[in-house]
C-alpha cells in the first residue's frame, strides 16, 4: 500500500481540520477519507472522519469508523467518548451510557466525559445518576456553568425550584449569556409567579437571540395550519422536555 510522506499527511490533516473547524463537514470528510485510503490506520484521520460523519448525521459510518479505532487501541478514550456521543445522537441511550461510562475510566481527566454522561442520564430521566455526574464535574471544576445548569435541571425536574434557581444563579454568574440557563430560570420564575423578574430574563434572552421566540411561534403556526382539518389532542406528542432546550451531548 502506498504510504504518504509525513509532511504530506500533516498538510492534508491541517487542511481537513480547517474545513472541519469552519463547519465544512462534507469537505472535511472528503479529505479525511483520502488520508485513510492512503493510511488505513492513521488515528488522527480516523478521528476526524468519524467526527465529520457524526456532524453530518451519518451515524452508521461514524460508528463503523469508531469501532475501527477501538480495534487499533482499546484504550482510546477519545474514540470511546465520541462513539458514546454518536450513540446518543442516534437515540441509542443505553449504548451511549455504556461508552461514556467507559470513557470516564480511560481519561486522565474525565471531566468532559462526566459532563456528557450526566446529560445522557438526564435525557434518560435517571436524575440521581445525572446529579452525581454533574457533582463530579463541579468537584473537578467549580466554574463549569454547564455542570451547574445540569444540577439545576435535575432540581427542576424534581420540583426543587428554590435549589434550581440557586444553581442557575451560579451558572449565570459564571456565564451571563448561557441561553439554556436563562431559559430555565425564566420558566421557573413564571412557575413561581414572579412575572416581572421573568420579563427581565426575557430581555436578556432577546439580547442574545432576538428571534428565539419568533422562531417558536412560526413553528407553532405551521403545525396549526397542517392540523386544521383534524381534531387533535394537544398533549398527545408532548413530553416534559418540551419546555426547555435539549441538553447538548456534543463537545
Amino acid at each position: 500500500m502506498k504510504q504518504s510522506s509525513n509532511t504530506e499527511t500533516t498538510k492534508q490533516l491541517e487542511q481537513a481540520w480547517k474545513k472541519f473547524d469552519k463547519g465544512d463537514f462534507a469537505g472535511a470528510e472528503k479529505l479525511f477519507s483520502a488520508i485513510c485510503e492512503e493510511e488505513e490506520e492513521n488515528p488522527e484521520a480516523l478521528h476526524g472522519l468519524a467526527g465529520a460523519y457524526l456532524r453530518r448525521k451519518d451515524f452508521n459510518n461514524a460508528l463503523e469508523t469508531l469501532d475501527k479505532l477501538e480495534e487499533l487501541n482499546a484504550k482510546d478514550a477519545k474514540a470511546i467518548h465520541l462513539r458514546g456521543l454518536t450513540y446518543g445522537a442516534d437515540d441509542s441511550l443505553e449504548e451511549a451510557i455504556e461508552d461514556l461510562e467507559k470513557a470516564t475510566s480511560l481519561y486522565d481527566d474525565p471531566f468532559e466525559a462526566y459532563l456528557d454522561l450526566g446529560g445522557a442520564f438526564l435525557v434518560q430521566k435517571d436524575f440521581v445518576r445525572a446529579a452525581q455526574c454533574f457533582e463530579k464535574c463541579i468537584n473537578i471544576d467549580g466554574k463549569c456553568n454547564e455542570a451547574w445548569t445540569g444540577k439545576a435541571l435535575v432540581a427542576w425536574y424534581n420540583k426543587e425550584l428554590k435549589a434550581a434557581l440557586e444553581y442557575l444563579n451560579i451558572a449565570l454568574k459564571i456565564n451571563p449569556k448561557h441561553l439554556l440557563a436563562l431559559l430555565l430560570k425564566t420558566e421557573i420564575l413564571l412557575e413561581t409567579g414572579k412575572k416581572s423578574d421573568a420579563e427581565k430574563e426575557v430581555k436578556k434572552i432577546l439580547a442574545i437571540q432576538p428571534d428565539i421566540f419568533k422562531s417558536s411561534a412560526r413553528d407553532e403556526d405551521k403545525d396549526d395550519d397542517e392540523d386544521d382539518d383534524f381534531d387533535k389532542d394537544e398533549d398527545a406528542y408532548r413530553s416534559e422536555d418540551d419546555e426547555i432546550e435539549e441538553f447538548e451531548l456534543d463537545d
